[in-house]
């Protein structure tokens, strides 16, 4: 899945330009992932923060998984995002 990553403070409409050439943007907050956008995301009103998907997880067990059933998963390597899955 091709994704890209956008902070939580951006605009809708940039949003909107990245989403045209991937899958999915991963939104970081201050020092945190905090959600992602599709889409599907950009009929709401907001910043970035205010409109993304929270349902995530990031770098979790298979427990954790199995236990919170996130909509996203998100991997990381040295705390940048290197792999994102929609688990549902």
């Amino acid at each position: 899945m091709e994704f890209s990553t956008i902070g939580a403070e951006d605009s809708i409409d940039e949003a909107k330009a990245r989403l045209e050439s991937i899958d999915v943007l991963i939104v970081w907050g201050q020092e945190i992932i905090i959600g992602v956008i599709t889409q599907s995301n950009l009929e709401k009103v907001g910043t970035c923060g205010e409109i993304c998907e929270l349902d995530i997880l990031v770098d979790p067990s298979d427990e954790l998984i199995e236990k919170w059933k996130p909509k996203w998963i998100i991997i990381t390597e040295d705390d940048e995002p290197v792999s994102i899955m929609n688990h549902q």
